[in-house]
C-alpha cells in the first residue's frame, strides 16, 4: 500500500515532536486518555494498511490511514510472555529474567503502566493477561476479564458439534513426533460471535468505561487472544476472506537444507508445518485472516461506542501485537523464530487531530518502546531507567543515528540448548540471529536483496556475522553497565 505519505526519518521525527503534549491535552489542561489495543499472534500481513490484499481490518486501517504506522516494529521476543513482559516494563527478556512462558518477572519488577497510576490515571485491562508478577501489585489497578472462552481449547473442540461440519483441521499425531499433541488449527466458531472471549472482554471494557471516574483520565487495556491459535472465528468471517487471494509459500524440503539445524530438526518436529499438504496449508492461512478480521471487528465495536460516547477527543490510541507467527513459510507453524512473518508485528499511533495523516515510519523500532512513547506524549516522566526509547523523540536538537534493533529468547523447556540466549540483530538491511554461547549454525540474511530469507549466508558471509555479533556484545555490555 503506497498512497500513504512516505517520510524520511527527519521528516518523521518532526511530526511526533511536533506533536508535543501541550497539543494533546483539552482546552481544560486535561492529561490524553490512553487506549492501548492488543492482539497475540498477528503477523502485519493480517492489515489491509500493510499491503495485504486478503486482509479485511477496515477498523485499524482507519487509525493507520490517520495516523502513523510502523512498517518494521521487531518483538522483544518471540513468545508471548517474555514479550509481554518486556512490553510493560520496558526491558529485554536478559533484564527482566523471562525467555519463556513458564518464567515469571521478579518481585520489584517495576511496571511502566504504574507511572501513570502515579500521575493520576485509571487503569484496567481486560482479556489476556500473560505475564506474572510476584507480589501481590500488579500491572493495572483492575485487571479482569480471560484470553480464551470456555468453548473451543488447544486441542478440545466441542463434542456436540462436529468437527467436519465445521472444517476443524488439527495437528496429526504423527508417529515420529516427539511432542504428540494435537493443536487444532483451524476451524469455525460453533456458537455465537457473541459467547466469544473477545467479544466479552470488549463488554467488560466498555461497562468498566461507563462506571470510571470521569474527573480523571484513564489508560484502557484491551487485549485480545485473537489471531492466536485455534484460527477458529465465526463463519461471518470465514467468507469475507477471499481464498484465491492468499498466497502459499510453501518450501520444499530440499529448499530449508541451508537453514539451522534448531529449525531443521527441532522446530521441525515441534511445529513443522511439511506434513500438511497445499489446500491444507491454504486453509490454515484463510482462517487465521478470518480470525484477524473478526479482531478488528471486536476492537471497532469499542472505537465505535468510544466515538458516540465522545471518548476519543482527547484519547491516544496505540495497537501492536505481542509477536507474529508463522502459516507454513520456512515449513514451520507458529513462532519461536526470528522470521520476519514471526518477529514484526504490526504498530500503529493514532490521535485526534494528528498532524500528518496516513505517515508511514520505515526506520526499524523496538515495541518495548511503546510505552515510553506513550508516557512522553501524556507529559508523564519516568521516575526509573528502562531500555525502551520512545519512538523518534531523541534530544532536543539532535537526529536519530540507525539504530540496530534486538530480540531474544530462550527455549527453556523443549530439550534443545534450553538455557542457550539465542539473540536476534536488525541492523540495516542484514538480519542475524544466533547463540550466544557461540553458534556454527546460525542465521544471516540480506533482507534488501532476500526479503524471503531463503538463502543463509551465515557461512559465506563470515565478515558480517563478526561484525553484527560484535554490535551485539558491545549492546550486552554498556546494558550490563546501566543495570
Amino acid at each position: 500500500m503506497k498512497t500513504s505519505t512516505q517520510l524520511t526519518r527527519r521528516q518523521a521525527l518532526g511530526v511526533l515532536t511536533s506533536a508535543c503534549p501541550a497539543i494533546l491535552r483539552s482546552a481544560r489542561g486535561d492529561r490524553p486518555n490512553v487506549l492501548w489495543l492488543m492482539t497475540d499472534e498477528q503477523r502485519p500481513d493480517s492489515l489491509g494498511c500493510y499491503g495485504s490484499p486478503w486482509a479485511v481490518s477496515p477498523n485499524l486501517d482507519a487509525l493507520a490511514a490517520e495516523g502513523m504506522l510502523f512498517e518494521s516494529a521487531y518483538t522483544p521476543s518471540p513468545v508471548c510472555v517474555p514479550a509481554r513482559s518486556s512490553l510493560l516494563t520496558g526491558n529485554f527478556p536478559s533484564t527482566t529474567g523471562v525467555f519463556h512462558n513458564q518464567q515469571r518477572l521478579r518481585a520489584g519488577t517495576r511496571m511502566l503502566t504504574w507511572a501513570f497510576e502515579a500521575a493520576g490515571y485509571q487503569t484496567a485491562s481486560f482479556g489476556k493477561k500473560h505475564y506474572f508478577l510476584a507480589g501481590l501489585r500488579q500491572a493495572f489497578q483492575v485487571e479482569g476479564g480471560s484470553a480464551v472462552d470456555d468453548i473451543v481449547g488447544a486441542e478440545t473442540f466441542p463434542e456436540c458439534y462436529d468437527p467436519a461440519r465445521h472444517e476443524v483441521l488439527q495437528y496429526p499425531d504423527l508417529p515420529a513426533r516427539k511432542l504428540r499433541r494435537r493443536w487444532i488449527l483451524a476451524g469455525i466458531f460453533p456458537e455465537a460471535r457473541e459467547r466469544t472471549a473477545e467479544a466479552r472482554n470488549v463488554n467488560l471494557a466498555i461497562c468498566w468505561l461507563e462506571r470510571r471516574d470521569t474527573r480523571r483520565p484513564f489508560f484502557l487495556r484491551l487485549s485480545l487472544n485473537a489471531p492466536h491459535t485455534p484460527y477458529v472465528a465465526p463463519a461471518e468471517f470465514v467468507s469475507r476472506i477471499n481464498a484465491d487471494k492468499i498466497t502459499l509459500p510453501i518450501p520444499r524440503r530440499e529448499e530449508l537444507a541451508d537453514k539451522p539445524a534448531r529449525e531443521r530438526i527441532h522446530l521441525q518436529d515441534f511445529e513443522g508445518a511439511l506434513c500438511f499438504d497445499a489446500e491444507q496449508i491454504r486453509r490454515i492461512r484463510r482462517y487465521y485472516y478470518a480470525r484477524a478480521a473478526f479482531a478488528d471487528a471486536e476492537i471497532g465495536r469499542l472505537l465505535d461506542w468510544m466515538r458516540r460516547h465522545d471518548l476519543l477527543a482527547n484519547t491516544i490510541v496505540a495497537f501492536v501485537s505481542d509477536h507474529g507467527t508463522h502459516l507454513g513459510e520456512q515449513g514451520l507453524l507458529q513462532k519461536q523464530t526470528f522470521y520476519e512473518q514471526v518477529a514484526t508485528v504490526p504498530l500503529i499511533l493514532w490521535w485526534r487531530g494528528f498532524p500528518r495523516r496516513g505517515v508511514r515510519q520505515p526506520e526499524p523500532v523496538s515495541t518495548i518502546g511503546l510505552l515510553p512513547t506513550l508516557c512522553r506524549l501524556a507529559d508523564i516522566r519516568l521516575e526509573w531507567p528502562c531500555e525502551g526509547k520512545a519512538f523518534l523523540l531523541p534530544p532536543a536538537g539532535q537526529v536519530p543515528r540507525d539504530r540496530p534493533v534486538f530480540s531474544e529468547i530462550k527455549f527453556g523447556y523443549q530439550g534443545y540448548r534450553d538455557e542457550d540466549r539465542q539473540v536476534m540483530i536488525r541492523q540495516g538491511r542484514w538480519k542475524l540471529s544466533r547463540f550466544m554461547t557461540g553458534d556454527p549454525d546460525g542465521a544471516l540474511y540480506n533482507l534488501q536483496e532476500d526479503p524471503a530469507e531463503s538463502r543463509n549466508l551465515y557461512s559465506s558471509r563470515p565478515e558480517v556475522v563478526a561484525e553484527l555479533v560484535e554490535i551485539i556484545n558491545r549492546w550486552d555490555q554498556q546494558r550490563r553497565v546501566n543495570a
